[in-house]
């Protein structure tokens, strides 16, 4: 049989176990609230740099299609320089090598 005593000092025993799980899981639970505010910041500043990166890729698209609108009107401009240079060579007679008469 056990004593009042034993039976006091399994309680005062249980105790003391229950307030170091308390303990544990209270620190814990500061660490973890540390980590996610440390996480939540690094994850603004991944959205943020997101954004960023976005706005460069918009703006190079930008750059590309006006520099695509440029070269097709460069290449209407020398095809239009070449039509009038060859009907230029052909009303004065060719490329030049005609044969001797």
């Amino acid at each position: 049989m056990t004593t009042s005593g034993e039976d006091e000092r399994d309680r005062l025993d249980r105790l003391d176990r229950i307030e170091a799980i308390l303990l544990t899981t209270a620190t814990q639970q500061q660490t973890n609230t540390f980590v996610l505010g440390e996480v939540a910041t690094k994850l603004d500043q991944l959205t943020n740099r997101v954004d960023q990166v976005a706005a460069e890729v918009a703006n190079l698209n930008d750059i590309l299609m006006a520099s695509i609108e440029i070269a097709e009107t460069d290449r209407q401009t020398f095809q239009a320089e070449i039509r009038r240079v060859w009907e230029y060579l052909v009303r004065e007679g060719g490329n030049g090598n005609s044969p001797l008469s």
